[in-house]
């Protein structure tokens, strides 16, 4: 399958995954001693959090390069969501996201879908999907992202951290995360930047393993410093 480039979230062969996705994903999380739910749920609080008053009740999200549904109970049930789209380039993690996961609230469709969803969403998650995107490509996915969204929607972009080596020694195990192209934080809010969104802040996440995990209370302080496994750029589709 295909794609218009200004569009693509992630390369089609990403079909040859859908069915081991987690088996490969595990080869470089297991370094963490965490698995892939751990940090779906948690990325997800994290957003609620700091969320706060812009989360309204019966709001409809966007997920953006959705891929088998990992975090759609989260944001469904955290989100406290009415409905939710997920839209991914991958037909056959599409095919296994809707069988898992679809129901009457919850819907996964190809990711051109997107062109016809104009200021359709309330609030918006994607989760380490930039960096699959060719970077002269990404521009124009981001302005699709900008478009679906409602004036005043907040939207979640959580990328890998490229200034954290372990996290690229993680990545190098993944078979689909070896030849990817990280983004630092930077260069993620002038992307969202230059698609039109106010940038609202740039937390870090994921600062200790499970081996470390009595430590974790201790994160929301260290938020603000880059050295976290995954980073989280917060932005907002201007009202006017």
């Amino acid at each position: 399958m295909s794609a218009p480039p200004t569009t693509s979230p992630a390369p089609p062969e990403f079909d040859q995954f859908a069915g081991d996705y987690d088996a490969a994903l595990n080869q470089g999380l297991k370094f963490s001693g965490e698995t892939k739910e751990y940090f779906a749920e948690n990325r997800v609080k994290w957003f609620r959090q700091r969320l706060g008053s812009a989360l309204k009740p019966g709001s409809r999200c966007l997920d953006y390069g959705c891929g088998t549904g990992t975090a759609t109970p989260y944001l469904m049930e955290t989100l406290a969501l009415k409905s939710l789209v997920g839209v991914d380039l991958s037909e056959e993690s599409l095919a296994m996201a809707q069988k898992d996961h679809g129901s009457s609230q919850v819907t996964f469709q190809p990711l051109k879908a997107l062109n016809d969803l104009p200021n359709e969403f309330d609030v918006g998650y994607c989760n380490g999907v930039f960096h699959h995107i060719p970077p002269d490509q990404r521009a124009g996915c981001a302005a699709a992202i900008f478009k679906s969204m409602k004036p005043g929607g907040v939207f979640a972009l959580w990328e890998n951290n490229a200034w954290n080596p372990i996290v690229r020694f993680m990545m190098s195990k993944v078979p689909f995360d070896a030849d990817a192209i990280v983004l630092f934080p930077f260069e993620a809010r002038k992307l969202m930047r230059a698609a039109g969104f106010e940038i609202l802040g740039t937390d870090s996440l994921f600062v200790f393993p499970s081996a470390l995990a009595a430590l974790r209370g201790l994160e929301p302080a260290l938020c603000k410093l880059p050295i976290g496994g995954q980073y989280q750029v917060l932005c907002r589709k201007p009202v006017n």
